[in-house]
């Protein structure tokens, strides 16, 4: 997952878990507050009785008509106000849950209960506020409490996706860079737009990391031109030196033997040497990639070249090109080398009198070359590692694989060709080439986005 999605994830999922608390509390603490609400309200209903008495006197709401009580309901009986004469030694002063009984109905009434003193006599002054009115209240701020908390939510997820984007944006700078490195070659240190130093960091480490693998396949290219030419030279030397002592009529019949062992022995060490100079250099990047090839005439280039080879062994070589496919951007030597490589194999481990059918046909996936032979097979305890440079494999007849493979899979990935190998020992082996679909020259590539984008 990404970061991003990450950061974003944990914003939501903590705010969630922040709502839900909330959710859980929200009921007592919004009846806490409807209730010191209702509080605030009685006591200032409180405030005005004692203004209307002190400016109007305690005529005005106890007379010879109502007697030594006075009390008020309003229509739906929710709040009422009550004015009674009591005994000068009874004190009350709070405000308290109360039930009271009102036209035969039991009411619950949130009461304040204050006495007072005039004219020598004491007063007790109550004034109500029912509860159902304080709980319909209290549901209602609960109901837009939460939709209020929601759209905060909301909100704030997607403010923090958006600005965690924008915050992450050098770290995709960054990758998205990265990601467009084909070869450590082609690597130029690009300066970052940003004040994180988090992130100024990170691009100066790559910077500088990049920089010394660039410094290090720098040194091992020249290392491979010294290796080249230190050890090509000196088995160059011997083999002449060999084929003059063969040449020579004075060299003693018991020593040609050896002389001829030491020449096949030398041969195959040249030979080693090319091919893993060859497979460093395709790595390496040191191959260009600016010609344009049709595969089926190049196979076809392939069978006429290795012909006589297999009619030496008497084996039947067959190509069926079902339609044409053209790779740009390639190397016609190395493609050569690769097709060439996997039949001269299917050449030397074929049975006498055996088949290989070399056959092109067009995919889904864009174009499919198969080579198949019907020789002796690899076991498929080996088929993992017949790719493997430092893996030695063997044929049933004895003889080694040699590097042979190796050079065909990296010509291959050189040239972005998927390569999948099927065997049967006994049987035969098939290698199948899966060359990549849309494969365009640059300038038609840029021609037909062109295309696109004014459609």
């Amino acid at each position: 997952m990404r970061l991003q999605s990450k950061l974003a994830l944990f914003s939501a999922v903590s705010k969630v878990i922040i709502l839900l608390l909330l959710v859980v509390g929200l009921p007592l603490l919004v009846n806490k507050v409807a209730l010191l609400n209702a509080d605030e309200r009685l006591l200032q209903k409180e405030e005005k009785m004692y203004k209307i008495i002190e400016e109007q006197g305690i005529e005005s709401f106890i007379t010879e008509e109502t007697g030594d009580a006075y009390g008020s309901y309003n229509l739906f009986r929710e709040e009422f106000i009550s004015l009674e004469e009591i005994s000068s030694g009874k004190v009350v002063n709070s405000i308290e849950n109360s039930l009271r009984k009102v036209d035969n109905e039991i009411v619950n009434y949130r009461v304040l209960s204050s006495t007072f003193d005039l004219g020598g006599k004491r007063y007790l002054l109550e004034i109500g506020r029912s509860l159902a009115t304080i709980e319909n209240n209290s549901q209602t701020l609960q109901t837009y409490a939460l939709y209020f908390l929601a759209a905060v939510v909301l909100l704030t997820v997607f403010t923090d996706l958006a600005f965690s984007k924008i915050l992450l944006r050098p770290l995709t700078l960054i990758v998205k860079r990265l990601q467009r490195i084909e070869h450590p070659s082609t690597f130029t240190p690009k300066e970052l737009n940003t004040n994180t130093t988090d992130f100024l960091y990170l691009n100066n480490t790559i910077n500088a990391m990049m920089g010394q693998i660039q410094e290090a396949f720098q040194k091992e290219k020249e290392f491979i031109g010294n290796v080249s030419h230190e050890l090509l030279t000196p088995v160059s030397i011997l083999q002449s030196r060999l084929e003059n002592l063969l040449s020579d009529p004075e060299t003693p019949d018991a020593m040609l033997e050896k002389l001829v062992d030491n020449l096949r022995t030398l041969h195959r060490l040249k030979s080693i040497i090319q091919a893993l100079l060859l497979i460093s250099r395709i790595e390496n990047e040191q191959y260009l990639r600016n010609e344009t090839l049709d595969i089926p005439q190049l196979t076809k280039e392939v069978a006429e070249e290795i012909k006589e080879r297999a009619e030496a062994r008497e084996i039947n070589l067959q190509v069926e090109m079902e339609s044409e496919y053209t790779l740009y951007k390639a190397n016609q030597s190395l493609l050569f080398t690769m097709l060439f490589n996997v039949v001269n194999n299917a050449i030397k481990y074929n049975k006498p009198g055996g088949t290989i059918l070399i056959k092109g046909q067009s995919t889904p996936e864009g174009y499919e070359l198969s080579i198949n032979d019907t020789g002796v097979g690899i076991a498929q305890e080996q088929l993992p590692h017949i790719f493997n440079r430092f893996k030695r494999l063997h044929a049933p007849d004895g003889e080694s694989h040699g590097l042979g493979l190796t050079i065909v899979n990296t010509i291959a990935n050189f040239h972005g060709i998927e390569v999948a190998v099927q065997s049967t020992v006994g049987e035969g082996t098939t290698f199948n080439f899966q060359f990549p679909k849309g494969n365009l020259p640059d300038s038609m590539a840029f021609s037909t986005n062109w295309a696109q984008s004014r459609n």
